[in-house]
């Protein structure tokens, strides 16, 4: 299948099998995807990894085949700031496993939550979760994985340690560690409000302090959300509450030329990464 859109500055791509896809399995995914005119996908282990290693290799053969960039989400219960050796063990072998699987899968980065605050401070937090990251890091190179980027995500509920200023500070020192920005999330959480392009742009220059590099590969997620004063209760469709927009972020996409990738985690995966694709293009998107 020729790809049409492989020029794109921005590519779209829902978490997790598109919902269009009559096959219900990761290996379908890749194909159904391209069909649909979406050239990401991100496979999800939110609930833990049960890929095989001859699936992620076909995966591979599709991805490359059909010109579809592939992330993957690790499990949720990663928790790199717990005090509890078993949980940080538990932790260091599922971003192990999620590094080599979207390494045979022929992704370049896995995405990940950083973990809780539970009983610690912030700084406590901070500091455990850094010092986890270094190890790991150390531990995947050992087992012979070199260009997997860690994808530290924003999280949308405020008792979860990875708020916007927390990634980005992580980012900065550590250089492999790559911020994957939840636009919900952090509205959500009340870390940086989202309702004009103009918010936009300040939020991408925000980060462009901090990580120079960042326009030229950025991986993020995108949905509206429901929240309350907690943070983050649910992901919603587009057009439900426009809370964030989502037509104000293609605008500023275009307005700084980035690169990289958008991943659509609403109900509606694949429909509204459709939708977030058209109205890019309808704006100047490539």
């Amino acid at each position: 299948m020729q790809n049409t859109t492989s020029a794109s500055k921005i590519r779209f791509g829902p978490a997790g099998i598109p919902i269009q896809c009559k096959k219900r399995d990761s290996g379908s995914a890749v194909e159904c995807c391209a069909k649909l005119g979406l050239y990401a996908l991100e496979l999800q282990f939110g609930m833990g990894i049960r890929l095989k290693k001859e699936t992620a290799q076909k995966i591979k053969q599709e991805a490359e085949k059909y010109d579809v960039s592939l992330s993957c989400h690790a499990p949720y219960f990663i928790n790199l700031c717990s005090n509890d050796f078993k949980k940080i063990e538990i932790s260091k072998r599922n971003i192990i496993e999620s590094a080599r699987i979207i390494e045979l899968a022929g992704g370049k980065i896995f995405v990940f939550h950083p973990g809780f605050y539970q009983n610690l401070s912030k700084k406590e937090a901070y500091d455990n979760a850094k010092k986890n990251l270094i190890e790991i890091k150390d531990a995947v190179e050992q087992h012979g994985i070199k260009n997997i980027l860690f994808g530290a995500e924003t999280v949308g509920k405020k008792t979860s340690f990875g708020g916007l200023d927390e990634i980005l500070e992580l980012s900065g020192e550590l250089g492999f560690l790559w911020p994957v920005i939840d636009f919900a999330h952090i509205h959500a959480r009340g870390d940086f409000e989202l309702k004009t392009k103009e918010d936009y742009l300040k939020l991408f220059e925000k980060i462009e302090r901090k990580i120079p590099e960042y326009p030229k590969r950025i991986h993020c997620h995108f949905s509206e959300i429901n929240y309350s004063e907690k943070g983050e209760k649910n992901h919603l469709n587009l057009g439900t509450n426009n809370t964030p927009p989502y037509k104000k972020l293609m605008e500023a996409l275009c307005k700084n030329g980035y690169s990289g990738t958008i991943i659509c985690e609403t109900p509606n995966l694949d429909i509204d990464a459709i939708k977030m694709q058209e109205y890019y293009k309808k704006v100047g998107g490539i």
